[in-house]
């Protein structure tokens, strides 16, 4: 079935179909003219608008304060610095900001394999033997002050001591 405007092919038909293309072309042509006009000449100039606030930032002061990590924990400490201690309040047994008397002493000799704790090889066992600590005992009597202490003296990713449990874990390898 074809349309009977294409089987009569007679000059008159012909330049009939191309008056009704040409027409449809120029009438393209017109409203392509006019919508793009239009983009091109915003009505609203956002530069001039954004001068006239005259906006100042201020970057003098803090916007926010990160106050907890993830699980609830607070990331704000009081800081104390060692000038504020007399010589009598420091504890002799505190080694690197670590206090051993509080966790225990530990060596070569009574050295636990600390690899067997999730989250710890090889390397973080390098790190953790060079401050001083060697046994499932000393990390099983770690307090929050000592895992901050640890994680900034061996550079760990932050909070991986709480995630992997090491303190409950090395209490389980106490008592097999």
């Amino acid at each position: 079935m074809t349309l009977s405007v294409f089987t009569n092919q007679t000059f008159t038909h012909l330049l009939e179909i191309f008056f009704w293309m040409l027409g449809a072309f120029l009438i393209g042509l017109y409203f392509g003219k006019k919508f793009y006009a239009q983009k091109e000449n915003p009505t609203i100039d956002f530069d001039q608008e954004y001068e006239d606030l005259q906006i100042k930032d201020d970057i003098s002061q803090i916007r926010a304060t990160k106050t907890f990590e993830r699980g609830g924990k607070t990331s704000i400490q009081t800081v104390i610095l060692d000038e504020d201690i007399t010589p009598t309040q420091k504890d002799p047994n505190i080694e690197n900001g670590l206090n051993f008397s509080r966790f225990g002493e530990g060596n070569e000799n009574n050295k636990s394999d600390l690899k067997l704790i999730k989250g710890i090889g090889a390397g973080i066992e390098e790190k953790l033997n060079s401050i001083g600590i060697y046994n499932f005992q000393q990390i099983s009597k770690f307090t929050a002050e000592d895992i901050e202490k640890v994680t900034e003296l061996t550079k760990f990713f932050p909070g991986r001591i709480d995630r992997d449990n090491w303190v409950g874990q090395a209490k389980e390898l106490l008592k097999q």
